[in-house]
């Protein structure tokens, strides 16, 4: 089979990076070594200065800091070049007193062939790349590494919020976390690469005093003169110094650019034309001050007539500009004449819909960039993917009647639920790791009811630091609606619905969905069951097995209840998995004792398309408040999703009992469990008041 050819320059030099990582090691172990002829150092050289122009041209280029992940590796590379450079210049240059064009240019052009001045530049160029630019790069990456590795567990809270949101995909979420750690990592990296530089600013100096003293003596053992001999090997040696800090102090420009890049959609350039011409105040203050410095006694004049000018262009041309957009934003804004909406079409009712307040306008305003409307989008693909319903279109509206920060999620017109955020602003809750207290507005979480305050996004980062999880109102929002929707997805499924899905597994099934539904199984009936697969927040992706499971048993009765009852036997490993405890993988479960439970079943009562308990009312309350009780304990412990487990002939029955005072426990049977899942029992509810709370133990089912 023939290798295929990368499609791209990127792709081929990925593909052989190590073999040139490898050619560049031996190359310096080379230089180190063997003696050099002035050509080759000549080139070898020129590529050192051209590596850290292209190594800067590269840094300025990139949006983030994360786009050059290896810069660490890069740098000690560099380094290392360099270093093994100095030594093969020095050999030359004692031995042959000569070290290439390259070097002696730099000694009689560049310091102006005077061996003071030489020296003076090679000083002031050390002193700025050690004192001010190595330093700040080095304290700038190591405020980032701690400040990085101590927002990771709030900006992993923050992923999670929006994975739950729906705003991003499980694989985005991944990726988001990989970023995090390749930041902490890459920082850290950074505050140790940082010592490279300082290192070789310190070598530099060191080099170049040993090069001139030993050249002076090589000189004076050739018979030289003193003059001669410190005339001929200075200028050699500033020319070597020189000739290894600029591109030393280049790499460090690049370093101090790279660990200061806040992370955007441009690169340093764009988003420093964009900040800096970003307002036409500033420059036109900045040519009044200039303008003003020229009539300044002693002062010459034109430069800053000049400069005051060009301020004062820049400045009437940000004003133009500006001017320009806003009057394209207020056509775009004017609302459309002559479209009104038809007196029948108010005779609709929206499945879905939600009506916002007045400060909540800008939320669902398409035009604005990052608008509710890209999230309900990811929304409605979340639950296609996770409960296999295609969720229908939600109406957004404007109500001046509500609080101006409220809202309401409505099912066929109907208030469902409602909440309220503050836009502009950020939720925090407690995390159960949380030490230090910050101050906020307090709230409650519209969701789950926890109390919660709502913070300015200037304390978001302190919030975060502090263990707290902290949510954006746009997600708070989005997390309210997924959860109400979750709660109600078996009154959102219409018969249409329900004829759409089997219209499709017609394309892969034909035979299956021919021979079921229909006569034997008909939509309404399949529509009952799979609303109560729904109710029991189960999914009905997998329709094929149950219309497997309908075509078994449909024969036999037309009750939905108990062909619903057939179905969930059918999806014991999606019941499995879905109720396994991710931490311990074990079913966490509060069980009904065997005689309680053999007195219920007799309470059993089967209606039409029902089954209830009929058990007096003293009974019933006391069950309930046993089970709410053993419930409210687990998630006090922080079990993840505990179940009442009992018998399949019970289950029906009990999960309509429970489901008033307790809708957040699921109730399943034993048959539903997969052999080989250990369960873990949590409480055994018995009749009476009494309740056994049983030591844990490990049961394979």
């Amino acid at each position: 089979m023939k290798n295929v050819k990368p499609e791209n320059l990127t792709d081929r030099a990925a593909t052989s990076s190590n073999v040139i990582l490898i050619a560049g090691l031996i190359t310096i172990l080379t230089t180190l070594l063997i003696p050099l002829p002035t050509f080759l150092l000549d080139l070898l050289l020129a590529c050192s200065i051209s590596l850290a122009i292209a190594v800067l041209v590269v840094t300025l280029s990139s949006k983030e800091a994360l786009e050059l992940s290896t810069f660490p590796s890069l740098l000690l590379f560099v380094t290392l070049f360099r270093l093994s450079l100095n030594v093969a210049s020095t050999r030359l240059v004692l031995l042959d007193g000569n070290a290439g064009k390259i070097i002696q240019t730099f000694g009689n052009f560049v310091a102006g062939g005077s061996v003071v001045v030489g020296m003076v530049i090679f000083l002031i160029l050390v002193i700025i790349q050690f004192v001010v630019i190595t330093k700040g790069a080095e304290r700038i990456s190591e405020v980032s590494a701690r400040f990085t590795l101590d927002a990771m567990p709030g900006k992993q809270m923050a992923i999670d919020a929006d994975l739950n949101a729906g705003h991003i995909t499980e694989t985005q979420a991944k990726e988001r976390r990989t970023k995090i750690v390749k930041e902490s990592e890459f920082y850290g990296a950074m505050d140790g690469a940082s010592k490279f530089i300082r290192g070789d600013a310190k070598a530099g100096i060191i080099i170049t005093a040993v090069n001139l003293i030993g050249g002076i003596a090589m000189g004076l053992s050739k018979g030289m003169a003193v003059a001669d001999a410190v005339k001929a090997y200075s200028i050699l040696s500033i020319g070597d110094g020189l000739v290894s800090q600029i591109p030393s102090m280049i790499i460090s420009v690049s370093s101090g650019f790279l660990v200061t890049k806040i992370s955007s959609k441009n690169s340093v350039g764009q988003d420093l034309g964009k900040q800096f011409f970003h307002s036409a105040e500033p420059w036109t203050i900045a040519s009044v001050i200039i303008g003003a410095m020229a009539f300044v006694p002693g002062m010459p004049a034109v430069p800053f007539i000049l400069l005051a000018a060009g301020a004062m262009v820049a400045g009437k041309t940000i004003t133009k500009t500006q001017k320009v957009a806003a009057e394209k934003e207020v056509s775009a804004a004017k609302p459309q004449t002559g479209d009104k909406q038809p007196v029948e079409e108010l005779l609709d009712v929206d499945r879905i819909s939600v009506q916002v307040g007045m400060r909540l306008i800008n939320l669902i305003d398409p035009r604005k960039k990052g608008a509710i409307f890209e999230r309900i989008g990811a929304l409605r693909r979340r639950f296609a993917q996770e409960l296999g319903i295609v969720m229908p279109l939600i109406r957004l509206r404007d109500n001046i009647t509500l609080d101006p920060n409220s809202y309401q999620i409505k099912l066929f017109d109907h208030v469902a639920a409602s909440g309220r955020i503050e836009p502009g602003m950020y939720l925090a809750m407690e995390s159960g790791l949380t030490t230090t207290k910050i101050k906020g507005v307090q709230t409650t979480e519209p969701v789950y009811g926890l109390p919660a305050l709502w913070i300015n996004e200037e304390d978001k980062i302190n919030a975060e630091l502090n263990s707290y999880t902290v949510i954006d109102a746009e997600s708070v929002f989005i997390t309210h609606l997924s959860e109400t929707l979750k709660r109600h997805a078996d009154e959102l499924l219409t018969r249409d619905d329900v004829q759409l899905l089997v219209d499709r597994l017609r394309k892969t099934q034909p035979s299956l969905v021919g021979d079921v539904v229909g006569e034997l199984v008909p939509v309404g009936l399949l529509q009952r069951v799979l609303k109560n697969l729904l109710r029991s927040s189960l999914p009905i992706k997998q329709l094929t097995v149950i219309l497997e499971a309908l075509a078994e048993h449909a024969h036999k009765t037309k009750n939905a209840a108990v062909l619903t009852e057939v179905v969930r036997k059918s999806l014991s490993r999606i019941i499995t998995e879905q109720f396994k405890d991710s931490a311990s993988g074990k079913v966490c479960a509060i069980a009904v004792s065997p005689v309680f439970e053999h007195q219920l079943c007799g309470y059993i009562k089967q209606d039409a398309d029902d089954i209830t308990l009929a058990i007096p009312s003293e009974t019933a309350m006391d069950l309930c408040s046993q089970v709410a009780s053993a419930w409210k304990a687990a998630m006090e412990k922080g079990l993840e999703k505990p179940v009442m487990l009992c018998d399949s002939r019970l289950r029906a029955a009990l999960a309509n009992l429970l489901s008033r005072s307790i809708p957040s426990l699921s109730v399943v049977a034993y048959d539903e469990i997969t052999l080989g899942t250990e369960i873990e029992s949590l409480q055994t509810i018995s009749c009476g008041n009494s309740v056994e709370v049983n030591q844990k133990y490990l049961q394979k089912v």
